[in-house]
């Protein structure tokens, strides 16, 4: 058997040390990375923007819509005030705010909806990356329907403007889309639920003092049901 002569060994030592330079720091990194997750501050403030898409299956709401959906744009505030574990809890305020376009009895029609809650959201980590959510949210809809009738009496509008009690209830999930070392982080929350709103009888009159209200003819276009099925994406920023 050969005898390693003295540049062999010192070729192979640099070979172990090489292999031990990359293969040690492998669990050492994995180990920073959970360490860093783990010790990450608390989110204080969380606020969103996203696209909401509402199913309106309302014979009330034809006139303004061929297709049913009520898009919206969704803005929120919260603050995730409490943490025991792997569950959480968060509280805060929420706006809707969507129109839908067509023509009623071949006249220009809008129906526009501002939908204001209070947010109370359960969550569940089961990762430092992703939660999920159930969310109750209470508030109010503002609403208007809108005909733009030119031969309408003192105008060109008839309108009918309402405010309705209402609640969100849904469920869904967040994942963060930013590197744990950073305070701000950013998510992408998906969620779906059910809108609920007290229905409403739409008399659309023309703007007129409220003395002369009584002398103008309201067009009647039935009851409206402003409630149903929606799903929304969102990106949420955290610090």
């Amino acid at each position: 058997m050969k005898r390693m002569t003295p540049m062999v060994r010192s070729r192979m030592g640099l070979v172990a040390l090489a292999l031990a330079a990359v293969t040690v720091p492998l669990p050492v990194a994995a180990q920073v990375i959970e360490q860093q997750a783990a010790n990450e501050k608390p989110a204080t403030v969380e606020g969103t923007i996203g696209m909401r898409g509402t199913l309106i299956r309302s014979n009330g709401f034809d006139p303004f819509s061929s297709t049913d959906l009520l898009p919206q744009v969704s803005l929120s505030l919260q603050h995730p005030f409490a943490r025991e574990g792997a569950f959480g809890v968060a509280a805060g305020v929420s706006m809707d705010y969507g129109e839908a376009n067509a023509d009623a009895r071949g006249t220009p029609s809008t129906f526009k909806a501002w939908r204001l809650s209070v947010v109370l959201e359960g969550r569940y980590y089961p990762r430092p990356y992703a939660y999920a959510f159930a969310r109750l949210a209470p508030g109010m809809l503002r609403a208007a329907a809108v005909l733009n009738d030119a031969s309408s009496p003192n105008g060109n509008q008839l309108a009918d403007h309402f405010d309705l009690p209402a609640v969100d209830g849904s469920a869904g999930a967040a994942f963060r889309i930013s590197g744990p070392a950073n305070p701000v982080a950013a998510w992408l929350c998906v969620e779906a639920g059910y809108g609920w709103a007290r229905s409403h009888h739409l008399f659309l009159t023309p703007a007129a003092p409220p003395r002369d209200q009584a002398k103008l003819a309201a067009v009647d276009l039935g009851t409206i049901d402003p409630r149903g099925a929606f799903m929304r994406v969102a990106l949420a920023i955290t610090y």
